[in-house]
Protein backbone atom coordinates (compact mmCIF):
# COMPACT_ATOMS: atom_id res chain seq x y z
CA UNK A 1 0.00 0.00 0.00
CA UNK A 2 1.31 3.31 -1.15
CA UNK A 3 -1.09 5.76 0.56
CA UNK A 4 -2.19 6.46 4.17
CA UNK A 5 -4.85 8.22 5.86
CA UNK A 6 -4.63 8.97 9.64
CA UNK A 7 -6.61 11.35 11.98
CA UNK A 8 -6.46 12.80 15.40
CA UNK A 9 -8.10 14.45 18.09
CA UNK A 10 -6.13 16.19 21.18
CA UNK A 11 -6.54 18.71 24.10
CA UNK A 12 -4.20 19.80 26.04
CA UNK A 13 -3.99 22.07 29.22
CA UNK A 14 -0.97 24.32 30.44
CA UNK A 15 -2.16 26.23 33.43
CA UNK A 16 -5.24 29.02 32.38
CA UNK A 17 -4.93 27.72 28.24
CA UNK A 18 -6.28 25.13 27.04
CA UNK A 19 -6.14 23.40 23.35
CA UNK A 20 -8.65 21.66 21.72
CA UNK A 21 -7.76 20.48 17.71
CA UNK A 22 -9.01 17.94 14.81
CA UNK A 23 -5.69 16.91 12.55
CA UNK A 24 -6.41 15.29 9.28
CA UNK A 25 -3.05 14.05 7.25
CA UNK A 26 -2.49 12.13 4.16
CA UNK A 27 1.00 10.49 2.89
CA UNK A 28 2.11 9.04 -0.38
CA UNK A 29 4.92 6.39 -0.34
CA UNK A 30 7.82 5.79 -3.50
CA UNK A 31 9.63 2.79 -3.33
CA UNK A 32 13.05 2.68 -5.53
CA UNK A 33 13.15 0.17 -8.34
CA UNK A 34 15.59 -1.98 -5.95
CA UNK A 35 12.88 -1.93 -3.52
CA UNK A 36 15.57 -1.07 -0.92
CA UNK A 37 14.72 2.36 -0.13
CA UNK A 38 11.48 4.34 0.44
CA UNK A 39 10.61 8.45 -0.08
CA UNK A 40 7.09 9.86 2.17
CA UNK A 41 5.43 12.47 1.12
CA UNK A 42 2.73 14.14 3.61
CA UNK A 43 0.34 17.18 3.75
CA UNK A 44 -1.65 18.01 6.93
CA UNK A 45 -4.52 20.20 7.34
CA UNK A 46 -5.68 21.37 11.58
CA UNK A 47 -8.70 23.24 12.75
CA UNK A 48 -7.58 24.58 16.55
CA UNK A 49 -9.26 26.15 19.20
CA UNK A 50 -7.19 27.75 21.80
CA UNK A 51 -9.10 28.76 24.78
CA UNK A 52 -8.28 31.06 28.15
CA UNK A 53 -9.58 30.51 31.58
CA UNK A 54 -9.48 33.84 32.65
CA UNK A 55 -11.17 32.70 36.04
CA UNK A 56 -7.54 31.23 36.51
CA UNK A 57 -5.73 34.63 36.01
CA UNK A 58 -4.03 37.08 38.54
CA UNK A 59 -5.52 40.01 39.83
CA UNK A 60 -1.93 41.45 39.07
CA UNK A 61 -2.24 41.37 35.74
CA UNK A 62 -4.40 44.67 36.26
CA UNK A 63 -5.46 46.24 33.08
CA UNK A 64 -3.79 43.92 30.61
CA UNK A 65 -6.09 44.17 27.42
CA UNK A 66 -5.83 40.15 27.49
CA UNK A 67 -8.65 40.34 30.08
CA UNK A 68 -10.93 42.60 27.63
CA UNK A 69 -10.89 40.35 24.53
CA UNK A 70 -12.59 37.03 23.67
CA UNK A 71 -11.48 33.97 25.59
CA UNK A 72 -11.85 31.80 23.04
CA UNK A 73 -9.91 31.98 19.26
CA UNK A 74 -10.86 29.30 16.42
CA UNK A 75 -7.58 29.01 13.77
CA UNK A 76 -7.01 26.71 10.15
CA UNK A 77 -3.65 25.71 9.63
CA UNK A 78 -1.56 22.98 7.48
CA UNK A 79 1.89 21.52 7.19
CA UNK A 80 4.34 19.28 4.75
CA UNK A 81 6.93 17.28 4.71
CA UNK A 82 9.30 14.53 3.26
CA UNK A 83 10.80 11.42 4.62
CA UNK A 84 13.26 9.04 3.42
CA UNK A 85 14.31 5.69 4.45
CA UNK A 86 16.51 2.48 3.93
CA UNK A 87 16.37 -0.40 6.34
CA UNK A 88 18.66 1.25 8.56
CA UNK A 89 19.00 5.45 8.10
CA UNK A 90 15.79 7.42 7.95
CA UNK A 91 15.96 11.35 7.68
CA UNK A 92 13.38 13.74 7.28
CA UNK A 93 11.91 17.51 7.09
CA UNK A 94 8.97 18.72 7.94
CA UNK A 95 7.18 22.16 8.36
CA UNK A 96 3.92 23.06 9.98
CA UNK A 97 1.64 26.36 10.71
CA UNK A 98 2.70 27.17 7.40
CA UNK A 99 -0.54 29.57 7.31
CA UNK A 100 0.21 31.17 10.48
CA UNK A 101 -3.33 31.47 11.73
CA UNK A 102 -3.89 34.73 13.65
CA UNK A 103 -4.45 34.22 17.37
CA UNK A 104 -5.65 37.52 18.85
CA UNK A 105 -7.21 37.94 22.38
CA UNK A 106 -6.09 41.54 23.10
CA UNK A 107 -9.37 43.44 21.20
CA UNK A 108 -9.70 47.40 21.14
CA UNK A 109 -5.60 47.93 22.67
CA UNK A 110 -4.11 50.41 20.22
CA UNK A 111 -0.53 49.78 21.72
CA UNK A 112 -0.76 46.21 20.45
CA UNK A 113 2.14 46.10 17.55
CA UNK A 114 1.63 42.57 16.63
CA UNK A 115 -1.49 40.09 16.73
CA UNK A 116 -0.99 36.79 18.19
CA UNK A 117 -0.38 33.70 15.69
CA UNK A 118 0.77 30.31 15.07
CA UNK A 119 4.50 30.63 14.14
CA UNK A 120 5.89 28.11 11.38
CA UNK A 121 7.90 25.32 12.91
CA UNK A 122 10.12 23.94 11.25
CA UNK A 123 11.78 20.11 12.42
CA UNK A 124 14.58 17.99 11.25
CA UNK A 125 14.69 14.45 12.30
CA UNK A 126 17.11 11.13 11.56
CA UNK A 127 17.43 8.03 13.06
CA UNK A 128 19.77 4.74 12.74
CA UNK A 129 18.99 1.29 13.09
CA UNK A 130 21.82 -1.16 14.86
CA UNK A 131 20.57 -5.25 14.94
CA UNK A 132 22.00 -6.12 18.29
CA UNK A 133 20.42 -9.53 18.37
CA UNK A 134 17.71 -11.77 16.89
CA UNK A 135 15.01 -9.38 16.22
CA UNK A 136 16.31 -6.75 18.40
CA UNK A 137 16.95 -3.41 17.55
CA UNK A 138 18.85 -0.66 19.00
CA UNK A 139 18.08 2.60 17.37
CA UNK A 140 19.39 6.32 18.07
CA UNK A 141 17.45 9.25 16.91
CA UNK A 142 18.30 12.69 17.04
CA UNK A 143 15.51 16.09 16.34
CA UNK A 144 16.45 19.72 15.34
CA UNK A 145 13.15 22.44 15.69
CA UNK A 146 13.46 26.01 14.49
CA UNK A 147 10.44 28.17 15.19
CA UNK A 148 10.53 32.03 14.58
CA UNK A 149 11.21 34.59 17.23
CA UNK A 150 11.78 31.29 20.00
CA UNK A 151 15.13 29.72 20.99
CA UNK A 152 16.11 26.20 18.58
CA UNK A 153 15.34 22.84 20.40
CA UNK A 154 17.42 19.99 19.98
CA UNK A 155 16.07 16.36 21.46
CA UNK A 156 18.46 13.35 21.24
CA UNK A 157 17.28 9.75 22.20
CA UNK A 158 17.71 5.80 21.90
CA UNK A 159 15.16 3.17 21.69
CA UNK A 160 15.20 -0.49 22.23
CA UNK A 161 12.76 -2.24 19.45
CA UNK A 162 11.91 -6.02 19.89
CA UNK A 163 9.62 -7.40 16.81
CA UNK A 164 8.05 -4.54 16.47
CA UNK A 165 5.73 -6.08 19.27
CA UNK A 166 7.54 -4.20 22.03
CA UNK A 167 9.42 -1.33 22.34
CA UNK A 168 11.07 1.18 25.06
CA UNK A 169 13.58 4.26 24.91
CA UNK A 170 14.93 7.01 26.47
CA UNK A 171 14.89 10.64 25.21
CA UNK A 172 16.31 14.04 26.26
CA UNK A 173 15.66 17.39 24.66
CA UNK A 174 18.19 19.64 25.64
CA UNK A 175 17.51 22.21 28.89
CA UNK A 176 13.80 21.27 29.06
CA UNK A 177 12.75 17.64 30.07
CA UNK A 178 14.13 13.91 29.83
CA UNK A 179 11.18 11.07 29.25
CA UNK A 180 10.84 7.48 29.57
CA UNK A 181 8.93 5.49 26.96
CA UNK A 182 7.67 2.16 26.75
CA UNK A 183 5.13 0.44 24.38
CA UNK A 184 3.67 -2.50 23.17
CA UNK A 185 1.56 -4.37 20.44
CA UNK A 186 -1.61 -5.46 22.10
CA UNK A 187 -3.51 -6.82 19.24
CA UNK A 188 -2.58 -6.54 15.49
CA UNK A 189 -3.78 -3.58 14.70
CA UNK A 190 -3.83 -1.57 18.04
CA UNK A 191 -0.90 -0.28 19.99
CA UNK A 192 -0.44 0.88 24.00
CA UNK A 193 1.99 3.93 24.57
CA UNK A 194 3.35 5.53 27.65
CA UNK A 195 5.31 7.76 28.83
CA UNK A 196 6.97 9.62 31.80
CA UNK A 197 8.28 12.97 31.29
CA UNK A 198 10.83 14.83 34.11
CA UNK A 199 11.17 18.61 33.48
CA UNK A 200 13.87 20.76 34.05
CA UNK A 201 13.73 24.34 35.18
CA UNK A 202 12.02 26.46 34.31
CA UNK A 203 9.58 24.79 32.17
CA UNK A 204 7.89 22.71 35.58
CA UNK A 205 7.08 26.55 36.82
CA UNK A 206 4.35 26.29 33.95
CA UNK A 207 3.40 22.54 34.35
CA UNK A 208 2.85 22.64 37.60
CA UNK A 209 4.94 20.38 38.91
CA UNK A 210 8.25 18.36 37.71
CA UNK A 211 6.41 15.61 36.01
CA UNK A 212 3.70 14.01 33.44
CA UNK A 213 2.59 11.12 32.52
CA UNK A 214 0.98 10.11 29.17
CA UNK A 215 -1.04 6.82 27.73
CA UNK A 216 -2.05 6.84 24.38
CA UNK A 217 -3.57 3.78 22.40
CA UNK A 218 -3.25 3.50 18.33
CA UNK A 219 -5.52 2.29 15.87
CA UNK A 220 -4.18 0.99 12.62
CA UNK A 221 -6.23 0.62 9.81
CA UNK A 222 -6.65 -2.52 7.70
CA UNK A 223 -4.42 -2.12 4.41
Amino acid sequence: MNAGLAGYLYRDETGPTSRNGIQLAYSYHVRSKNEKSKLGLGIELRALQFAINKSKLTDALGSDPLLNGSSSKIGIDAGAGVYWTNDKLSVGIAASQLIQSKLTFAEGASNIKESGRLYRHYNVTANYKIQTGDDIYLIPNAMARFIQNSPSEFDFGVNLDYKEKFWAGLNWRMNQFWSLQAGVKVLQKIKLTYSYDIYENPINVFSGGSEAHEIGLQFSLKK
